[in-house]
């Protein structure tokens, strides 16, 4: 790309200066000048410079003593385009700029896309393919957040506990958003906190299936890791029945129990448990009747098949998940829960979700019974909070909450089975389970029918 400097009035009429690669040059009538022009007495001895990067030309006035006009305005600076016209003294040069070759994008602030100043364009080296360049209102929202993994810019908190946070962030080179979990530094001079961590990186790298958050990368630098994983733009579960006008429809919650226990099947398919299972672990996108599940926060996982690796992270008495929401399972030996486990969490999220209620009758999580009432009280059955609920599909949730393993569902997959009904019947509060024909939604029509223990 050429930039032609073309003198078409004053004593040096005719005279041309040609750029064809990043320079500066100065215009006056000293012959130290670049472009002299000593015939015009009017001219200072260094009038004006221009810096030409190309398509990019920049003029500045020198403190001349009878300045220097751009298009018939008094500039000191400004960015020149092709056809602008410059009067300084007597002679007056006009600016072309060759249009043949192709003209480079302009530069956009990798964060916001904002189109970046004259004088960052200016600055740019000619040949770059890529410029990085972050504006300043990006650059100071960014002060407020921990450095990220290079390549990554963070644009919210999503949220955090005692041992880390989360962050939604944007890998600067595709643009793809994520979820950028973060070890807060206090927490990571505890070894337990690390293996938390590490646990649930190498759990989420072993797992890809549609209903499970992905794994995306990692880094560990120090001791401080950050795991990155893919960005699910949705409240969690419990948020998601909480901001509901009335409550769930029975078809709803059995699309959501399907694809958790699909979840659920691919991570104990591949030897691990997850441990907690609760409402604030599923993240819900989609619409009201038709939701979409991924399954989240792997860091209490463990592999069943192979505790290398993870050994002393738990120790006899620790209780994993929430209260309200383990198993008795988690109270008896938390270090040798299995599958089984995960199932009754699913039941008691499933329950909750429909009712708004834990399992069992005046229950309160930080109460000094909830652990007994986990242990030794029966569960309510969910048609006394909900008497729309099928009674198959009541018994097809307290099959999942029994209190010992044995007598819960085999396999999530088996639970699944059983709630597809539900989850297809065009009025699901109505869906009628033939035994005959659906084994599995026979062995929860089998059990005791529910005793009632409260009103509604």
């Amino acid at each position: 790309m050429n930039v032609v400097l073309k003198v078409v009035a004053g004593p040096h009429s005719g005279k041309d200066y040609i750029f064809t690669r990043h320079s500066t040059f100065v215009v006056g009538r000293s012959p130290e000048a670049n472009f002299p022009v000593p015939d015009d007495k009017f001219l200072s001895r260094d009038h004006f410079l221009i810096e030409f990067n190309p398509p990019i030309c920049y003029l500045k006035d020198m403190g001349s003593t009878n300045g220097t006009r751009v298009n018939g305005q008094i500039v000191t600076e400004v960015r020149l385009r092709s056809g602008d016209t410059i009067s300084a003294g007597k002679s007056t040069f006009v600016i072309q700029v060759d249009s043949t070759r192709e003209q480079l994008a302009p530069i956009l602030c990798t964060v916001c896309g904002q189109l970046a100043p004259d004088d960052i364009a200016v600055a740019a080296e000619p040949g770059e393919d890529k410029i990085i360049w972050i504006c300043d209102a990006c650059v100071s929202q960014r002060r407020k957040f921990p450095i990220p993994i290079e390549g990554y810019w963070i644009e919210s908190r999503l949220g955090g506990g005692g041992m880390g946070e989360v962050y939604k962030a944007r890998h600067l080179e595709t643009g793809r958003v994520v979820a950028i979990k973060m070890m807060i530094p206090s927490a990571a001079a505890s070894p337990r906190a690390r293996d938390y961590f590490r646990r649930e990186i190498e759990v989420l790298k072993k797992l890809e299936h549609p209903n499970i958050v992905k794994f995306y990368g990692m880094d560990d630098d120090l001791g401080l890791f950050q795991l990155v994983m893919e960005y699910v733009d949705g409240p969690n579960a419990r948020e998601w029945m909480a901001a509901q006008s009335c409550r769930p429809s029975v078809a709803s919650i059995a699309k959501i129990g399907i694809q958790l226990l699909s979840a659920l099947d691919h991570a104990h398919t591949g030897g691990f448990v997850h441990r907690d299972i609760k409402p604030s672990n599923l993240l819900i996108t989609g619409n009201k009747e038709d939701p979409i599940v991924k399954l989240s926060d792997f860091g209490l996982a463990k592999s069943f098949r192979d505790d290398i690796g993870f050994f002393g992270l738990t120790h006899q008495g620790d209780v994993g998940g929430s209260v309200g929401f383990i198993s008795p399972d988690h109270i008896r030996d938390f270090r040798e829960v299995k599958e089984p486990a995960d199932i009754y969490g699913a039941g008691a999220t499933l329950y909750y979700l429909l009712t708004g209620q834990y399992p069992y009758l005046d229950f309160d999580p930080m109460g000094n019974n909830a652990y007994t009432m986990i242990l030794e009280h029966p569960t309510v059955p969910i048609r006394v909070h909900r008497p729309d609920v099928p009674e198959a599909f009541d018994r097809i949730i307290r099959k999942s909450l029994e209190k010992h393993p044995r007598d819960r569902w085999k396999t999530a997959s088996a639970f699944a089975k059983a709630l597809e009904p539900f989850a297809e019947a065009k009025n699901a509060e109505h869906a009628i389970i033939n035994p005959a024909e659906n084994r599995i939604a026979s062995e929860a029509a089998s059990m005791p029918p529910p005793t009632d223990l409260a009103g509604p």
